[in-house]
């Protein structure tokens, strides 16, 4: 595993500030677009999966053209290579920056920072993605967070420009044993 920093991580990612919180916003935004009766029938695994997919659609617009990012599909997983210094996923999180799906091999590998058929062993593994309230209906917020196995090492969240001129905010709750 890498040992970047959160701050350099962050660092290399504000070019893609908006994107990063844009694409989930507007994935969920879409989703919420569904007939309600369609999304009275969706459990949050379904609420997960079609959200997922629009992040992905949008991801794939806004990046096709930009020559430092390369999407990789990796038998089914697909990420987005940002230079060779970070590989980022979509993923819907929890407060903490984690994902509750049962994850895939490929995906337990790229949680763990293993190394992975076309990517840079020393890139550094982010997942993007939201944050929804309680109810599982409105978002709260787009965030950035850095795996590693089970647990993440950090969690950021993304603040919309029109809200301030810092554009992240750690939101990594302490850990203890007690």
């Amino acid at each position: 595993m890498n040992d970047w920093s959160m701050e350099e991580v962050m660092g290399f990612l504000a070019p893609l500030i908006d994107d990063l919180d844009q694409i989930p916003r507007l994935a969920h935004k879409k989703y919420r677009t569904y007939d309600a009766g369609i999304r009275l029938e969706h459990d949050p695994r379904a609420q997960a999966s079609c959200t997922y997919c629009h992040m992905v659609a949008e991801a794939e617009r806004r990046f096709l053209d930009r020559q430092r990012i390369v999407l990789k599909d990796l038998r089914g997983l697909k990420v987005w290579l940002i230079e060779d210094k970070a590989v980022l996923r979509w993923k819907k999180m929890d407060e903490d920056g984690r994902s509750r799906n049962y994850p895939t091999k490929q995906a337990q590998d790229f949680d763990r920072g293993h190394t992975l058929p076309g990517l840079p062993p020393k890139a550094a593994r982010v997942s993007a993605g939201y944050l929804l309230d309680p109810t599982q209906t409105e978002f709260v917020r787009a965030q950035v967070a850095r795996p590693r196995g089970k647990t993440v090492d950090w969690c950021v969240a993304i603040v919309p420009a029109s809200e301030s001129t810092k554009r992240w905010v750690d939101v990594t709750r302490e850990s203890w044993m007690g």
